[in-house]
């Protein structure tokens, strides 16, 4: 009897053990998922610079997960984040708006507020969408609560801009609580300064801080950029674009 209670002990000790050892190794697996380097979109909502160190500037500020790839969060999630950018190349790195792809991964020994570490600059893929209302307009139309902004840059005064404008003030009137609008003269100090903050040089209209858009058609998909001159054979977009554009945002926003 003495003898089979000893062997039960260690029995029971070897268990212990394969079971610790087991734990151990699912702790050191989800670790390694955790910290692991993770290719992720998103659109940069504040950034700062924190210091300079051997020829790099480090920035910290809010992304916004737009396609989350496998880093186990949502689309929509705020992170926190950190980056680099060389000082050779002032101005080159992302800017608040910006939509950027980067290689990133958790800051270990950090909690439930993780600080994300990006391996290198953020590579910016183009304008993310940000709702980010201006000053000075010369018009503004419909309510801060919408959920979709349209900000119009031009000379007012121009033909070609003048119709823009007037579909987009109608717009505006005809759904003020969805729809705001806000009309820049790009010939007034406010207007050139509004420009100047959204890093633009020329007539442009931003529908969600964006200007690039894929409209779908009776005829097919056709890629539109409300930028430059409107309404001529050149031209990248027609006045009627910028509406149909708005109809297609209202439909994904307002689902």
């Amino acid at each position: 009897m003495r003898w089979l209670a000893i062997a039960g002990i260690i029995a029971f000790g070897a268990a212990m053990l394969a079971t610790a050892d087991t734990h151990c190794a699912a702790k050191a697996a989800s670790s390694h998922t955790m910290y692991q380097v993770e290719q992720i979109v998103g659109t940069v909502l504040s950034s700062q610079r924190m210091y300079e160190a051997e020829g790099i500037a480090w920035y910290s500020g809010e992304l916004r997960l737009d396609e989350p790839g496998n880093s186990g969060r949502k689309a929509g999630e705020v992170l926190s984040v950190r980056y680099p950018l060389p000082t050779s190349a002032p101005g080159s790195g992302p800017a608040v708006g910006d939509q950027v792809r980067a290689k990133m991964r958790e800051q270990p020994g950090e909690k439930a507020a993780e600080v994300w570490i990006a391996a290198s600059t953020p590579e910016v893929l183009g304008r993310g969408e940000l709702l980010r209302p201006g000053e000075g307009g010369a018009t503004d139309l419909g309510s801060p609560g919408a959920k979709i902004l349209v900000k119009m840059f031009a000379p007012v005064d121009t033909e070609c801009h003048q119709k823009t404008a007037k579909l987009l003030r109608d717009r505006a009137a005809k759904e003020p609580e969805r729809v705001r609008v806000q009309i820049f003269d790009m010939r007034t100090a406010a207007g050139r300064e509004e420009m100047r903050r959204e890093r633009l040089t020329c007539a442009t209209v931003l529908v969600n801080n964006r200007y690039r858009f894929v409209l779908e058609g009776p005829t097919g998909k056709r890629e539109v950029s409300l930028h430059h001159r409107p309404n001529e054979p050149v031209s990248s977009y027609h006045s009627e674009d910028v509406i149909a554009v708005i109809e297609q945002e209202l439909k994904r926003c307002y689902q």
